[in-house]
């Protein structure tokens, strides 16, 4: 297979469109494949994602594909794939035999399989079968609409190949975003999927009309929560004091664009769940990450409960103004 130069992004939403930008603007030609002909249409003709990133304009360097399967598309040697993570698997054995394992694959979706109760990286090592040297995990403080406004914003870029790490960062860099290293996978991956789940809780603190200081304990005992579930997977603890930990989980919990936390808000405010997820064309990943969390933590026979609280409301009809007090009844103020 013939390989070039370019970077194909799959997903056209505002964090898709938002990268490619960014990428092609740092002087980069980039394809990006997006579902809605309506959204390709826009990115090609009018160089703005009016769906899903309405009054940006966007890089001439950038062109929107509405075939998975196009030539050009896959023979790049950089993928990056930001679609919501229950959509990668089937979308990796759809593309079996096509997708270039010399490529390296750049992910920027956060959560966890409901299936195969996989973390991302683990999905593509054994979907498609990649040398996980070629893998890179992108996390971090970043809303598309800051990067697309080339406000200033740092990431975490992490590999267990520094000369992958190398290559992915010169795409992303410049004098607006300052990307910082790592090399633990696991550690990123896990903090970008469960700060999800939290600002779900975080939004629901907010919407039943909590305290601040409230929010600031459940946020505080929540982290506190996530580091010990990631020691039993061998993640880094210092890792979840980081961009991609505290970082991204504050910017999550507290940002009035984060969906996770909106979704949270609008059920504590006494919106039915269903109503919820269908008011919005993007995805609260944190709703589907809480169901794959609670197995995985069964499995691991690892007592969550802030996390098992927030998913009590999501998903068993627990009254978002009994969360706080389920929580307290369950442990969140004893040990450190």
């Amino acid at each position: 297979m013939k390989s070039n130069t370019n970077v194909s992004i799959f997903g056209g939403g505002s964090w898709g469109t938002s990268l490619a930008n960014l990428i092609a603007h740092n002087s980069r030609k980039v394809k990006i494949w997006a579902k809605e002909t309506s959204v390709c249409d826009s990115i090609n003709k009018l160089k703005e994602n009016k769906l899903f990133l309405p009054g940006h304009k966007l890089s001439n360097n950038l062109e929107a594909i509405n075939d998975i399967k196009d030539k050009d598309f896959l023979e790049s040697n950089i993928y990056i794939f930001t679609i919501p993570t229950q959509y990668i698997r089937p979308m990796l054995l759809k593309l079996k035999n096509h997708i270039n394992p010399k490529s390296i694959i750049i992910n920027a979706s956060k959560g966890i399989d409901i299936k195969s109760l996989k973390f991302i990286n683990q999905i593509f090592v054994e979907t498609a079968n990649i040398n996980n040297k070629k893998y890179v995990t992108l996390s971090g403080p970043s809303f598309a609409k800051d990067v697309i406004s080339e406000l200033p914003t740092a990431v975490t870029l992490s590999s267990k190949s520094s000369s992958s790490l190398e290559l992915s960062a010169a795409l992303f860099e410049n004098t607006n975003l300052k990307v910082y290293r790592s090399n633990d996978v696991i550690g990123v991956e896990i903090a970008g999927a469960l700060k999800n789940v939290i600002a779900i809780g975080a939004g629901i603190i907010d919407g039943v009309g909590n305290s601040e200081s409230t929010k600031a304990a459940f946020i505080t005992r929540s982290l506190f929560e996530i580091r010990q579930f990631s020691k039993m997977l061998g993640a880094k603890d210092s890792t979840f004091l980081g961009l991609s930990g505290v970082g991204d989980l504050m910017l999550t919990c507290y940002g009035i664009q984060s969906r996770n936390r909106n979704l949270g808000f609008m059920i504590g405010k006494g919106m039915k769940i269903k109503s919820v997820l269908k008011s919005s064309n993007s995805i609260a990943e944190g709703y589907f990450t809480s169901k794959a969390f609670i197995k995985l933590s069964k499995k691991f026979k690892f007592k969550a409960p802030i996390l098992e609280s927030i998913y009590g409301v999501l998903y068993k009809n627990v009254s978002p103004d009994n969360l706080v007090n389920n929580i307290v009844k369950k442990g969140i103020i004893s040990d450190i």
